[in-house]
């Protein structure tokens, strides 16, 4: 019998094809080499890095910022009360002095009854020579403030018009020195250097009678005849008074 033929078209499509290197070998482009792979990682491992410096970096600028803004508040409060504590300060300052001798004034009646000499200033707050010389007032109670009692009386109050006539008070600031039984020593009328209170001062706390300044009057404000308790005698009441020596 003949054999059949086969055509080679047919035989080729019937022969089983060998596979193409290119299909079997990964392409350079899709086969990632291990070198590139470790590259590819530090490059991450670098990009971190980085990334972690500039939020450190960040945080220390951040730091450094709250630092200064810190620095600055702490200055401008530093300078701020050394500005306040000068006796020679502007009216400011004056006028914060004036706000400090208030709210440490002792009561009166605790001061008379406490076997310590006292130093009553009757003030107002309207009184330009009352906030000039309230910083040199605060020092000086400030050193002597376990000796001598320190009490601010304000003018405008109606409370104190008795106490005004006692004293004779026609002109602020009135500073009356009485010593540790509640007798007057002395006063000091108006504007005054700071020695002068100073040595009275120092003249009670030691329990002497005769002050260095026993009157003394200078540049003062006058006092509102409305303040004065209506009825009240003219006449100076100082010289009857038993409390007044000198």
């Amino acid at each position: 019998m003949r054999a059949t033929s086969t055509s080679p078209r047919a035989l080729a499509t019937a022969r089983p094809r060998r596979p193409s290197r290119t299909s079997a070998r990964a392409s350079p482009r899709t086969r990632a080499s291990p070198e590139r792979a470790r590259g590819s990682n530090a490059d991450a491992r670098g990009e971190s890095r980085i990334d972690d410096d500039i939020d450190a970096e960040r945080r220390r600028n951040r730091a450094i910022a709250v630092s200064a803004v810190a620095v600055g508040a702490c200055a401008f409060v530093f300078t701020s009360g050394t500005a306040f504590e000068g006796a020679g300060g502007a009216a400011s300052a004056a006028g914060g002095g004036l706000a400090r001798l208030e709210a440490a004034s002792a009561p009166l009646d605790a001061a008379l009854e406490s076997g310590k000499p006292t130093v009553v200033e009757f003030y107002a707050d309207w009184c330009e020579v009352c906030k000039e010389s309230a910083p040199m007032v605060y020092d000086v109670e400030r050193e002597h403030a376990r000796g001598v009692n320190f009490v601010m009386l304000n003018i405008d109050n109606a409370r104190w018009g008795e106490e005004m006539d006692a004293y004779g008070v026609d002109g602020i600031p009135h500073l009356e020195f009485l010593d540790a039984r509640g007798n007057s020593e002395g006063f000091i009328v108006g504007k005054f250097p700071k020695e002068v209170l100073e040595e009275n001062v120092r003249a009670l706390e030691r329990g002497e009678k005769t002050l260095p300044y026993a009157k003394r009057y200078g540049a003062a404000s006058a006092a509102k005849a409305a303040d004065v308790v209506a009825g009240a005698p003219s006449a100076d009441p100082r010289a009857p008074d038993p409390r007044f020596h000198g």
